[in-house]
């Protein structure tokens, strides 16, 4: 049996995303636990994890030399410590100093996840330019130090081996995170809101919220009985969305917002239709749960999006940044009722045949677990 930690920048990662993967590590046999950064706002479900917890300091932002490789010395201590046989890491600073660590403290199975590019590869101001160029060597450091690199998807994988980041033998394809085919299901008995859109993401401008909004402004104008609900949570990211202005759009008519909740499944449940206008994306685990749920989803033609919709068929795909062709897409499922059944059948088809959660966990222990 194995001693595996797991190392995210965010608790809510683990014990929301990588549940599912943790308990069935647990229930095989191996000894599991994590690690966070101390300054994690230890949220109930981390108050509850039934696993050991380890913490350090990490700054989320910005690139401090003194700050990093305090993290570095303090995951370093971690492992010689605890003395795992695996390490398993998510999100870009901890995939970066957490491999770095786990080799100075001689983890033999050390992995990453790659799962989204994140702001300051899709960024195009000059500060993110020269951040990306930093981040772009700690990368091929840290990434030479790993066993194998898992990505959510190809265009993500073409675009570090492009930049010559990691080999492509040690690169594994993944279907995202996976979604749990027993807790997100259809429910007939629950009656749906008619002709409403649902979105699910932190408050990202490039999440595609904005089009969102100026698609919702558009659909609106001509079926003002529609309904469009934003559901998520702030971010200090400097690509954010204030409240303020979520609240001036809600103030408006335009969106109905939802704060941050744990229970997204009964919004799943009135919804009709999901939405997602993201730019970029690792598998979006939110589209991920409305396929599970029978869900017609409209997203972006966008890496990571891409591969979770066959346009015309589950939804559709629209451009990037598009708000017109996003809101003809919405006019299309209004005025076409029939079509929300027939996609919606098609894509919890396609989240049991791709996504399940037992599925996508099994081809990442079949790797590490070696």
């Amino acid at each position: 049996m194995k001693k595996i930690i797991l190392v995210a920048n965010v608790g809510f990662t683990l014990t929301n995303f990588r549940k599912d993967l943790i308990e069935t590590l647990s229930v095989a046999g191996h000894s599991v636990s994590i690690a966070i950064p101390t300054e994690d706002d230890f949220n109930d479900a981390l108050k509850t994890f039934p696993h050991p917890v380890h913490s350090f300091n990490l700054s989320r932002k910005g690139l401090s030399p003194f700050k990093d490789l305090r993290t570095l010395w303090q995951l370093y201590k971690i492992f010689k410590r605890e003395k795992p046989d695996i390490v398993l890491n998510y999100t870009i600073k901890p995939t970066i100093y957490s491999s770095i660590a786990a080799f100075m403290a001689g983890v033999a199975g050390i992995y990453s996840n790659i799962t989204g590019l994140g702001y300051i590869f899709t960024g195009t101001s000059l500060k993110k330019k020269l951040i990306k160029q930093i981040i772009k060597i700690q990368y091929k450091i840290a990434l030479n130090l790993n066993n194998k690199v898992f990505f959510q998807n190809r265009d993500d994988r073409k675009e570090f081996l492009d930049l010559k980041l990691t080999s492509e033998e040690k690169t594994v394809i993944i279907n995202g995170s996976g979604v749990s085919l027993e807790k997100f299901k259809p429910n007939h008995s629950i009656s749906k809101e008619k002709d409403s859109f649902l979105l699910i993401a932190r408050l990202l401008k490039d999440k595609g919220i904005g089009e969102y909004v100026a698609a919702a402004r558009t659909v609106k104008a001509k079926h003002p009985e529609a309904g469009f609900y934003l559901l998520g949570g702030t971010d200090d990211n400097p690509a954010a969305y204030s409240l303020d202005e979520v609240k001036a759009w809600q103030q408006e008519g335009v969106i109905t917002y939802i704060p941050q909740t744990d229970d997204v499944l009964s919004h799943l449940l009135r919804a009709e239709v999901f939405v997602l206008p993201s730019y970029r994306e690792g598998t979006p685990r939110s589209v991920l749960e409305a396929l599970a749920m029978g869900l017609p989803v409209i997203t972006t033609d966008a890496p990571g999006c891409r591969e979770t919709v066959v346009d015309g068929e589950n939804g559709f795909l629209v451009p990037v940044r598009e708000s017109e062709v996003l809101s003809q897409r919405m006019l299309d499922l209004i005025e076409k009722p029939e079509l929300k059944s027939k996609m919606g059948e098609c894509s919890l088809l396609k989240a049991k045949e791709k996504y399940d959660v037992i599925k996508v966990n099994q081809s990442i222990m079949d790797v590490i677990l070696k």
